[in-house]
Parts: C-alpha cells; sequence; structure tokens
C-alpha cells in the first residue's frame, strides 16, 4: 500500500473516531491539548483527560454514568503506552469495554510519524497539502485556514 493510500485509511479512521463520538463512546486521552486537535478535526464528544486522575477514580465515575465502552486514545511514547496498559487493565476490572482499534489504526496509518495525539491535526495537514488532496483534506485545510 502506497502512503497516500495509508493517508486516506488515516482519514477513514478519523471518521469512524467521529461516529463513535457521535454515538456517545466517552474519548480518553492525555491532555487538553489532544481534545484542542480532535475538536479541529470535527471530533466532539465527551472527552476524559486521563494524565491528572486516578483511574480508579475514571472507572468508578463510568461505571456511576452506565458506560460500557471507552475509545482509549492515550500517546505513542512510553509514558502513552504505560497508561494505555494500566486503563485498560483497570477499566476492563469493572466491565468497560476498551476500544484501542482507533489508536492502533492512527498509529499503522500515519506510518509511527505521530508521537502524540495532539500533533494528529497538524499531521493531517501537512499530508493533505503534500498529497494535494481534496475532499475531506478540503475541510479540514479549510479549517486550518480559517474560512
Amino acid at each position: 500500500m502506497k502512503r497516500e493510500e495509508y493517508f486516506l485509511k488515516l482519514i477513514e479512521t478519523i471518521d469512524e473516531l467521529k461516529e463513535e463520538s457521535k454515538n456517545g463512546k466517552p474519548i480518553l486521552v492525555e491532555g487538553k491539548k489532544d481534545i484542542e486537535s480532535l475538536k479541529k478535526l470535527g471530533i466532539d464528544g465527551n472527552f476524559i483527560t486521563v494524565s491528572h486522575t486516578p483511574f480508579f477514580e475514571i472507572a468508578d465515575e463510568l461505571v456511576k454514568n452506565g458506560v460500557k465502552e471507552v475509545i482509549l486514545l492515550t500517546d505513542f511514547d512510553r509514558a502513552g503506552k504505560h497508561y494505555a496498559k494500566e486503563i485498560i487493565e483497570e477499566l476492563e476490572s469493572n466491565g468497560i469495554k476498551v476500544n484501542t482499534n482507533i489508536r492502533r489504526d492512527i498509529l499503522i496509518y500515519s506510518h509511527g510519524d505521530l508521537k502524540d495525539i495532539e500533533s494528529l491535526y497538524s499531521y493531517i495537514i501537512r499530508k493533505c497539502r503534500e498529497y494535494q488532496f481534496s475532499g475531506k483534506c478540503m475541510e479540514f485545510i479549510m479549517s486550518e485556514d480559517g474560512k
């Protein structure tokens, strides 16, 4: 598969994330800059930051609110992998399904060029311009240019 094809798969993954978020699934991220990046991509919903909250508190709150599944989007560095492992353990032990597929696909389709979620928006803008894609990319570029 060519890099351009991988990039189109990344765009599809972002669309999937948008749909999952619209369906009410909370998105777990490390920090506020991750949320900003995702919102610039048109993803809105229930974001939960995990970097300064004990994981058992997050699990307790999710259980209290009847949440059955979450989307995990921690960074791709060592700390993000550690967070992911600990969060999965805690949430699954409380009966909450943790969707890691989107996180995995973002990593795969970015060829490992991304180290964190906060860089996702700028990465997509850069690749849209590099590959001169139209359509879905134009939505991102127009929001970047403030049009």
